[in-house]
């Protein structure tokens, strides 16, 4: 069951995008991961764990929950998408990027959206990789199993190959119908996600753009590549810096990333 949507923006292509809001104070708008947006259950958590000293901003990605979406995709459409979002707000906005979300957050910022601050936690870029070797070719693999049919199969080789899950654990989801069929139910757009993250590949032009307070977080808790790759963000991003965060893993806990959010605040005073 979707989300109330408490309001709609047009992005720059007239695309339609749902967008809900809660609590207020300082705006924070959350892009989530690549199955984690508005209305899904740990989003849901994030936001009751920022609202309280937050306004706290969520919206569908094209393509995803009630937001609309066209035939040609691109990085600069999701670019476009939230600097709509964050135009509409007529507030000072932090943003919060989580997984997927970060490069989201860092090509809409690159573009000129009016973001003050940003927090990142954990972008699954891999710090040496080569854009133009397998993992673009990845995106390509995981149309076709779409445009077949085979959802599952994107979904599992998604979650494998990009977030390093264990393939015993994404077993252990499909015992799970209601959680399996909410990640079917994003399989189409998983390949634009590969995309948006440069093919897993440090996006070094773009976060060179990014002239904002930027605070790259990691957990001891995720994949051992994970700390090295927020560590190589870090620096490519003019004047940002790397946190290690004990006992979390590549989904933190929401209380953590608020804490976070109150360091990226009190550096911007």
């Amino acid at each position: 069951m979707l989300a109330p949507v408490d309001r709609t923006v047009v992005s720059a292509d007239g695309t339609v995008l749902a967008v809900s809001e809660a609590g207020s104070g300082p705006v924070v708008v959350v892009v989530g991961g690549a199955f984690d947006h508005r209305g899904t259950p740990y989003l849901d958590r994030v936001v009751h764990a920022l609202s309280g000293d937050h306004r706290v901003v969520t919206y569908d990605r094209r393509g995803r929950g009630a937001s609309g979406d066209t035939d040609m995709w691109a990085i600069d459409r999701e670019a476009d998408d939230f600097r709509a979002v964050t135009e509409s707000l007529a507030s000072p906005v932090t943003a919060v990027g989580i997984c997927v979300g970060v490069g989201v957050v860092l090509h809409g910022i690159a573009s000129g959206a009016p973001v003050d601050a940003a927090l990142l936690w954990e972008p699954p870029y891999r710090a040496s990789v080569d854009p133009h070797a397998e993992d673009v070719v990845f995106a390509d693999v995981l149309d076709e199993h779409v445009a077949a049919g085979r959802r599952g199969a994107a979904v599992r080789a998604f979650l494998a190959q990009v977030l390093d899950v264990p393939m015993g654990q994404i077993a252990g989801l499909r015992l799970k119908p209601t959680l399996w069929k909410a990640l079917l139910a994003d399989a189409h757009v998983l390949a634009r996600d590969v995309r948006m993250l440069n093919g897993l590949a440090i996006p070094e032009r773009a976060l060179a753009s990014v002239g904002v307070p930027v605070l790259v977080a990691s957990g001891t808790e995720s994949p051992s590549w994970m700390g090295p790759a927020a560590r190589a963000a870090a620096e490519a991003i003019p004047g940002s810096e790397h946190t290690v965060v004990r006992g979390q893993g590549h989904v933190p806990d929401p209380e953590a990333l608020g804490a976070l959010l109150a360091r990226v605040r009190t550096a911007q005073h």
